[in-house]
């Protein structure tokens, strides 16, 4: 039972895509006999299917025609898609160059949904001591460079948001007063960039830039990372520079039109 079950499932799966691959390639909205016909299943499975996607927001039903299209919550998903897949596109150049210029380890880093901050990419140092720096790894923005970067150019209600979640302590440098991080941010935004001196590990540290989209929001940062005691304060600051302008020249590329 358990395997016709599983079965039974994977087949709505595979119904529920091609349903909407059918209503992606339609020149105009379609109603439940028009998907009925084009997928050959009865209407009875086709509105089940609505039904369920529509719940989800990956379909939406004209009101006046009962007919209907994508929904905006797949449109959307579909432009983070493309934003990503442009993003690295660009980026990716950018972030070998600077990898070499330093020797050491160069992540891309966005903002999830729930306001974590995961690495979407990364060009490891060529050096024996170097950081793992874990492709798709979680983590809290105050205790990371990238993270900062990011929070420094969000709406104040969005960080508000996620440093209501909670500052954990992960060293005993970790920045967990609101206040104090606060400031931090105001401060990241003067100069540019974002250091993090063993915040989240005991011998990291690390500086990062934003990344601007062309409608001057922040979509990304750029970090290098490396151990801490070749990352010296005077080293940081030489880094923060390279990775600021790799961080500007991606966000050009862009459509960004702002500072020079």
């Amino acid at each position: 039972m358990k395997k016709q079950s599983s079965i039974s499932r994977l087949q709505s799966v595979e119904r529920a895509i091609t349903l909407l691959k059918t209503l992606g390639n339609a020149a105009s909205d379609l109603g439940v006999t028009d998907l009925s016909q084009r997928l050959g299943l009865p209407k009875s499975t086709v509105h089940r299917l609505l039904t369920a996607l529509e719940r989800g927001g990956l379909v939406e039903q004209n009101p006046t025609t009962e007919k209907y299209r994508l929904g905006v919550d797949l449109v959307r998903l579909a432009g983070r898609v493309l934003m990503r897949m442009d993003l690295l596109q660009v980026a990716q150049p950018h972030l070998h160059a600077l990898a070499q210029a330093c020797e050491e380890t160069v992540n891309l880093s966005i903002l999830t949904d729930d306001g974590k901050v995961i690495n979407i990419a990364r060009c490891p140092s060529p050096r024996m001591v170097r950081n793992v720096g874990w492709l798709g790894r979680e983590m809290f923005p105050h205790s990371v460079s990238s993270g900062k970067a990011l929070l420094a150019y969000l709406p104040e209600q969005q960080v508000e948001r996620i440093l209501n979640a909670g500052l954990p302590r992960f060293t005993g440098k970790t920045i967990t007063d609101p206040t104090h991080l606060k400031n931090e941010l105001a401060h990241v935004r003067q100069q540019g960039y974002a250091v993090a001196q063993e915040e989240l590990e005991e011998g990291l540290s690390a500086v990062a830039a934003p990344i601007m989209n062309y409608e001057g929001h922040v979509i990304a940062a750029i970090s290098v990372s490396g151990p801490s005691f070749r990352l010296t304060e005077e080293r940081l600051v030489e880094l923060a520079e390279m990775t600021r302008d790799a961080a500007k020249a991606v966000s050009h590329q862009l459509g960004w039109v702002g500072e020079e």
